[in-house]
């Protein structure tokens, strides 16, 4: 049985038991802080187990998960991986252990066909509920139940001693037996043993206690079921695969592995296909996945993990010699042998493909470049140190500010006879994780506490889509994260009114701002954002006592409104002339909209030209004077999409959604506020065009009233321009064309100048060097010399005798510049100019490099350089005198 019919199983299955089907979440959690990765199924379902949302009571899916924690054992473990579907079954206070163990059994013996003997089950050994189900209503024989502890058999693990606090209870597991022929092959064998011979394919979790800090389990008033199987897992069983790389889901990305090796005459030897070949699957099928759902390789957060596995995957293909991007490669075989289930993956694999050849290439150029630089480090280190904590410390200083891989640090290291640890390099990574986790507010708790908690069940309704003022109730004020009855002039609090005009933040739209009065009440509203089904509206008071069920009148700023509604419509006549110029690969990868400003970031991997930059401009203003009407309807979100609506594929969206269209150019789904016709926005002008990750743009434009004031400015510096340069502004550009023409001929023959003048000065400090072991050394500050000119002094200096070394530096510039120039003869003999400079400059405060006999740098400051200077003399003779002979009858 092939993947996707299993997974098309047991959705069916679940929608015959009245269970809402619900789509895969995105791998980057929405609104929830307690996660960096979706990693399991109910992580989008945290709002029904906490009932917040009461829609439905049941629900099934296939979910994207990633975990990370356990990469050393991806490729060896036949059943381990960072990215796995997990297939799941849930309910939220509706059914309980007796339907999901029944229906369980049901699937996996009636509709996978599992022979009844080779599924055994594990128990919590205090759940005799659960034992009793298993034994008396399923009949499975007594001698096939393990009964398991805190550790194997309790969600989470070892919860009622460790924690965390929160919804947890006991779960019962179904494993395949591989049979007597296959692990430890005791007789007694059973799943409490890890010799490989059964294989857990499904755990049912049942969320029926409440932890508290005291480490009491108090029963939920509405009990949870919280199922998960493997797709991998069962999958590789109905295939009879003891390995899940082995199946049609890995199958094909290996293959391709093999083929693209073999092309370049390279052959792995199998233990390396048996193995890192694995890995690279694996982890390049995460990547993928993740870089779809929006996760950009860097140096931060989820970003960090995505490029983790990549540089992983690469370092495994060094092994077999390969040199140059290859994962790339693999984008297009996974999208296309995922395409059924995730249709979106194949309709991006190019801008994929072509963000992770981006990330190969600058990591190539790091192995080539950084390796000799950590050389440096290392090298540095050994003549302080030999301690094996100081090494591991630099390895890691080393991978995370230079990306050079621990490998590659080992493998310098060795040279020095120094020994880096994986317990000490993970000491400094853990601690890294920890800032991670610091930065990105991971929550320590399952279901983390937010304001949330405090509104549960307050719904506001907005409507502001007809209306900018309303008289409303006030329904609940929130003041230092606590409800009150009441507030005062000058307290700042969030107000919840029972229907408001005001939008909330939302969809990349800034929340709006203005007014809420009563007779002797009046607050400033400064933000407007959403929790749950509540709007709150942060308040400063202005005037008197704002009571809990008294009546407001709530006025939305107009011009703050309407200039944003202008900006809101143009992100969205934008997208499509982006992708009537650039192509349907542009997708919207994040927006955000002010009165001020617009900013939308989409998917494209090259810079825009200034002519693109001017057609795609073109092209939304035109749409704008042609004052095309905008609609917005609400329907259901399948016939919206097979209309061609676009959706940001960040976004989570229900059942029903609502459509925004621009006559014959834009649909997109959207719940923002819009101008009634585009001919309202007035002017677009975009301000700039940037990269702000591997394959993503930025581009930021003004409308309406700043658009002109803009273009107000631009023709007041034009006048500004065109008056010191005493012409006309229709004239400028030829004025300016003649005066550049000027300046490159006086450059030139200040060239010429220059060239003559660093000739005469070469004469004049030859006579002044001096003589060192036969040597002429010249150490001079010189003034107002760039670093072309010195150069030029010092290929004088050489040409003019066969022993020379010279240290010169210039000041009086920008940046104080410094060169260090030795006679080729010299060089052959074991002198080296990079070296000697980067110990002056180690005094001066800079860095530097270049040729055995020719060295520059720049330094930070004329005193720090001076101060080199005056020693320069002592590190010259130093390295004079470290085993350097000059024959004598030579001489300067």
């Amino acid at each position: 049985m092939k993947s996707n019919e299993v997974r098309s199983k047991f959705l069916k299955f679940f929608k015959s038991k009245d269970h809402k089907i619900a789509k895969s979440d995105s791998l980057v959690p929405q609104n929830d802080p307690s996660v960096l990765f979706t990693s399991a199924g109910m992580n989008q379902f945290k709002e029904q187990f906490m009932g917040k949302i009461t829609d439905f009571s049941r629900a099934a899916s296939s979910q994207k998960c990633m975990r990370t924690a356990d990469l050393v054992n991806v490729g060896k473990s036949p059943t381990h991986h960072t990215f796995f579907e997990m297939l799941g079954n849930f309910s939220f206070g509706d059914y309980f252990k007796t339907e999901a163990i029944s229906w369980a059994w049901e699937f996996v013996t009636k509709v996978l066909s599992l022979p009844k003997e080779r599924l055994w089950i594990s128990v919590y050994h205090k759940d005799q509920e659960a034992y009793d189900i298993w034994t008396k209503t399923i009949k499975i024989p007594k001698e096939r139940i393990v009964k398991l502890g805190d550790k194997d058999n309790f969600w989470p693990a070892n919860a009622p001693t460790d924690g965390p606090n929160g919804p947890c209870g006991p779960c019962s597991e179904i494993f395949y037996d591989w049979t007597e022929n296959y692990g430890c092959k005791k007789p007694d064998c059973n799943p409490a043993c890890d010799c490989g011979r059964f294989t857990e394919i499904w755990n049912l979790v049942f969320t029926q206690y409440n932890r508290q800090s005291d480490g009491s389990l108090n029963p939920l008033p509405s009990k949870n079921i919280d199922t998960g199987m493997g797709l991998e897992r069962i999958t590789s069983v109905m295939q009879d695969k003891r390995e899940n790389y082995d199946t049609d889901l890995f199958v094909p990305i290996i293959n391709a592995i093999k083929e693209n090796l073999k092309r370049e005459n390279i052959t792995p030897d199998n233990a390396w296909l048996d193995s890192q070949a694995k890995a690279i699957a694996d982890h390049i099928r995460a990547v993928t996945f993740a870089i779809t759902d929006g996760v950009i390789p860097s140096n931060e957060s989820r970003g960090y993990v995505i490029r983790k596995l990549i540089r992983r995957s690469i370092m495994y293909l060094k092994q077999t010699g390969f040199e140059k991007p290859f994962c790339y490669k693999l984008v297009y075989v996974i999208a296309d042998n995922m395409k059924e289930p995730y249709p979106e993956v194949l309709e991006r694999h190019e801008n994929i493909a072509g963000i992770l050849k981006k990330e190969e290439e600058m990591f190539w150029a790091i192995l080539k470049e950084r390796a000799p630089q950590a050389d440096e480090a290392f090298k540095a280190l050994v003549a302080k140190s030999k301690n094996g904590a100081d090494a591991a410390q630099l390895a890691f200083n080393q991978y995370d500010t230079f990306g050079v891989p621990l490998e590659i640090s080992k493998e310098i290291a060795r040279k020095y006879n120094l020994v880096i640890s994986d317990d000490d390099f993970e000491k400094e990574m853990d601690k890294q994780r920890e800032r991670s986790r610091s930065g990105t507010q991971i929550a320590g708790e399952i279901f983390a506490k937010t304001t949330g908690h405090l509104i549960q069940g307050i719904k506001s309704d907005f409507i502001g889509y007809d209306s900018l003022s309303a008289e409303s109730k006030v329904i609940a004020i929130i003041k230092n994260d606590a409800l009150v009855d009441e507030a005062e002039k000058n307290e700042e609090v969030d107000i919840i009114l029972a229907k408001t005009p005001f939008y909330a933040e939302a969809g990349g739209q800034i929340g709006d701002t203005g007014l809420i009065s009563a007779d002797d009440f009046s607050a400033e509203v400064i933000n407007t954002i959403k929790v749950d089904a509540a709007i709150l509206h942060r308040v400063k008071i202005k005037k008197g006592t704002i009571k809990k069920g008294s009546t407001v009148l709530a006025e939305v700023n107009k011009g703050f409104r309407f200039l944003t509604m202008r900006n809101h419509t143009a992100t969205h006549i934008l997208q499509y002339a982006l992708r009537k110029t650039l192509g349907k690969n542009v997708e919207q990868s994040g927006s955000y909209v002010t009165p001020e400003k617009l900013r939308f970031d989409f998917t494209h991997l090259e810079q825009l030209s200034p002519k693109t930059i001017a057609e795609i401009e073109n092209l939304v203003n035109e749409c704008i004077w042609d004052n095309y009407p905008v609609h917005t309807n609400i329907t259901s979100i399948n016939e919206a999409k097979e209309k061609g609506a676009l959706a940001f594929f960040q976004e989570k969206y229900g059942d029903t959604v609502r459509v925004v269209s621009v006559e014959n150019h834009s649909q997109e789904l959207c719940g923002g506020t819009h101008v009634n016709a585009t001919g309202e926005i007035g002017l677009f002008k975009i301000t700039s065009e940037s990269s702000i990750a591997q394959g993503i743009r930025r581009i930021e434009a003004v409308t309406s009233k700043e658009a002109f004031n803009r273009a107000q400015e631009k023709e007041k510096t034009i006048s500004e321009i065109s008056r010191l340069f005493k012409t006309s502004p229709e004239n400028l550009i030829s004025t300016a064309q003649k005066l550049a023409e000027q300046v490159k001929t006086q450059e030139k023959e200040l060239a010429k100048h220059k060239k003559t003048s660093a000739s005469q000065e070469a004469d004049t400090l030859l006579d002044s060097a001096q003589n060192i072991n036969n040597i002429a050394v010249i150490i001079k500050e010189l003034k107002n010399y760039d670093m072309d000119a010195l150069r030029k002094i010092c290929d004088r200096l050489k040409s003019k005798t066969d022993n020379v070394i010279c240290v010169l530096a210039s000041t009086g510039l920008k940046k104080p510049l410094l060169i260090v120039g030795l006679s080729s003869s010299l060089a052959k003999k074991g002198l080296d100019a990079v070296t000697i400079i980067k110990e002056i400059t180690a005094i001066a405060g800079g860095g530097g490099g270049g040729k055995k006999d020719l060295a520059q740098a720049g330094t930070k400051d004329e005193i720090g350089l001076r101060k080199a200077l005056d020693q320069s003399k002592q590190i010259v003779e130093k390295f004079l005198n470290q085993g350097f002979v000059l024959d004598t009858d030579e001489e300067c």
